[in-house]
């Protein structure tokens, strides 16, 4: 029983996924399945894993977040099982994600993330994406690791002026 419990947490995660068109925050997608009272933390986040490494949702970690997106091989994997979800469940997903703007939550879109270069400083890179593509992207060379964070968090706060005001000054 517990595997076909697995399987269905695995199959609800792949179709949240289909249906919001974004990656979506590791949490968030766990909200989702807590808040229906599809099963607890623990088996959401085991499901999640699960499909990483199957390799049916690819998984991006950045300094402060973890993004889920659903690859070619999960969104197929997905056709091939949808009747097995039922309708009720698949009605309950699409009006919880309707009713709390799950495809236009701010962080499922805006991805900032740093690293360290060869060079010995940091680079930090800020984007807004949808879904795959890519919209805007900046990568900054700082000379610390507290200086991109600072980078990455300011992006947070500021995304939309940055965003707005670098477009009307290339257009």
């Amino acid at each position: 029983m517990a595997s076909l419990s697995s399987g269905l947490y695995k199959q609800i995660v792949l179709y949240i996924l289909h249906r919001s068109k974004i990656s979506l925050a590791q949490n968030t997608i766990i909200d989702v399945i807590v808040n229906l009272g599809y099963t607890d933390y623990i088996n959401a986040q085991s499901a999640i894993g699960d499909l990483i490494r199957a390799d049916l949702v690819r998984d991006l970690d950045t300094y402060h977040r973890s993004y889920i997106s659903l690859t070619s091989s999960g969104e197929e994997t997905l056709n091939e099982f949808i009747d097995q979800l039922s309708s009720d469940i698949r009605r309950e997903i699409d009006e919880y994600l309707k009713e709390n703007n799950i495809e236009t939550i701010n962080e499922s879109v805006l991805i900032s993330d740093y690293k360290l270069s060869s060079s010995g400083n940091y680079i930090a890179t800020c984007s807004v994406r949808e879904g795959q593509d890519i919209l805007f992207s900046v990568s900054l060379s700082v000379p610390s690791e507290d200086d991109a964070i600072h980078v990455c968090d300011k992006w947070e706060s500021m995304s939309d002026e940055i965003y707005a005001d670098t477009l009307r000054k290339l257009m």
